[in-house]
């Protein structure tokens, strides 16, 4: 596969990101000789900007996205494509949405599993730099009483469910696992 398809590949996976983590996550996943920093980020912006002038993907200002991005990469979008990159730096299969809606009124930041062969962990991440407490209460109170989540999640995934986790970055709950914790248990 080609650089300019796995660069590709990435800005899908993430959906909007800049050029200092594609290249990075990139240096990193595909065992690149790019020297971390500034190298690596020039070096995806070569390809960024390539990809973008062929219009396989959008460049904003200060990112590069999907076609159907319509954000501006600010501070909340920042940290979730921080997490989906700690997530595919762990070199394991990944299956991973984001700003996922379910039909109890929620909308999650990221919904991913992990593994493969019958193994892995589903995750329910939801970033908290915006929301107030009460807010962010009630949905991790939503998500524990929503019986149906495991067979809703299956449905999404096209595979078994039974458990999940809900993971929390920003803010901590009891009801769910801190996200740092979560990567390392993950490892």
């Amino acid at each position: 596969m080609e650089m300019a398809d796995r660069i590709r590949n990435l800005v899908e996976v993430f959906k909007v990101a800049n050029d200092d983590v594609i290249g990075n996550t990139a240096r990193q996943i595909f065992n690149l000789n790019w020297k971390e920093g500034l190298s690596s980020r020039n070096q995806a912006h070569k390809i960024l900007d390539e990809l973008a002038l062929t219009h396989q993907i959008q460049k904003g200002k200060g990112f590069y996205a999907v076609k159907e991005y319509q954000g501006e990469y600010k501070s909340h979008d920042r940290l979730v494509t921080h997490c989906i990159a700690q997530f595919v730096l762990l070199k394991l299969p990944l299956t991973v949405y984001r700003e996922v809606s379910f039909p109890i009124g929620i909308r999650s930041d990221i919904v991913a599993l992990i593994g493969k062969n019958g193994k892995g962990i589903c995750a329910v991440v939801e970033v908290a730099n915006n929301e107030t407490p009460e807010y962010f209460n009630q949905k991790m109170t939503a998500w524990k009483n929503w019986t149906q989540a495991p067979e809703y999640l299956s449905n999404l995934f096209g595979t078994p469910i039974p458990h999940f986790s809900i993971i929390t970055e920003g803010i901590t709950h009891p009801l769910a696992v801190d996200f740092k914790s979560f990567l390392e248990e993950a490892k």
